[in-house]
């Protein structure tokens, strides 16, 4: 073998070499992309974790004789990690998955037995971690749930999530809501009570520690939070829920016969300056009012000379 096929030989065997190698790289690539890439991706989601805020629950709103003007109540949003600690086991999911659907069927009456059971295979089969189950199920609901198969097994390791937000709710309805107020989560201030006061009635939040899940969506990584909230004050308002009612009937009855666009009355007790009621209503349509904006504090002017009658009535 002369020199020059010598060297050929050499250039073709590392070429050779080379191309094996890209080949093989390119067959793990493959590998790691679409046959393991489910595995790898899950694993990265897993490693990535932040703290986020859990809300306190506010503080109550009373009237002056106690009664309850404001409060907030637990609401749940029901999640299932379909392949949670207690469950990851097949033979553990497939034995009672048929029994929790036939509960989750009875229980909601929104879907059939089977429907829900076909509804929570195909999630197992696509491995879901963060499923949802209901929306808006109250604390009585929660704990009836705890008890069906597979939930029964623990917190968590059974699979259910309950990621818990707080309602606000006026037991008066329309009764001094402009009063009450509200809380704007867009806006630095609120309305009424609500937003006037607060800093007492917001309480701290807590934090709770969460963990991304393939789909870039964040679950809880236990049920209770790191931090616990505080929770709000509450405050005692002058108002008179008895004479609320009074008012507000009054005066919408009187706008109504006069057909005026608006009004407002406020009524406040003369030996402590105590207002026991705030009405506001606004014309929406004829013959329909609703308290959309509150005259009396917002829409104040100076009375001018209307107010010298009662000046001369005091001095008297």
């Amino acid at each position: 073998m002369n020199i020059r096929a010598n060297i050929l030989l050499r250039v073709y065997l590392a070429f050779g070499l080379i191309v094996l190698l890209a080949v093989a790289v390119l067959i793990r690539l493959c590998d790691v992309q679409f046959v393991e890439g489910h595995k790898w991706r899950a694993m990265a989601d897993s490693l990535s974790t932040k703290y986020v805020n859990v809300d306190a629950a506010r503080g109550n709103i009373y009237s002056n004789d106690g009664s309850l003007l404001a409060t907030s109540v637990p609401e749940y949003e029901l999640r299932m990690d379909m392949f949670a600690g207690g469950i990851e086991d097949n033979d553990v999911f497939f034995g009672k998955v048929d029994s929790l659907a036939l509960k989750l069927s009875q229980f909601f009456a929104d879907k059939t037995p089977k429907e829900y059971a076909r509804y929570l295979r195909s999630a197992r089969q696509d491995s879901v971690r963060y499923l949802l189950i209901k929306r808006k199920v109250n604390y009585q609901e929660l704990k009836t749930i705890r008890t069906f198969p597979l939930y029964n097994i623990g917190k968590y390791t059974g699979g259910l999530i309950a990621v818990q937000q707080n309602k606000r709710i006026l037991p008066f309805k329309f009764l001094a809501a402009r009063t009450i107020g509200y809380k704007n989560e867009n806006v630095a201030n609120g309305v009424g009570l609500e937003g006037a006061y607060g800093n007492y009635i917001n309480g701290e939040s807590g934090k709770r520690l969460v963990q991304r899940i393939a789909g870039g969506v964040w679950m809880p990584v236990n049920d209770e939070a790191e931090i616990a909230p505080k929770e709000g004050a509450d405050i005692i308002s002058t108002i008179d829920i008895n004479m609320q009612d009074l008012v507000q009937s009054a005066l919408e009855k009187q706008l109504i016969a006069s057909e005026a666009h608006h009004g407002t009355a406020i009524l406040m007790e003369v030996a402590t300056g105590e207002v026991r009621a705030i009405a506001n209503a606004t014309q929406v349509a004829p013959g329909e009012y609703k308290e959309t904006f509150n005259y009396a504090i917002a829409g104040n002017q100076d009375p001018g000379s209307t107010f010298k009658v009662a000046s001369y009535m005091a001095l008297l």
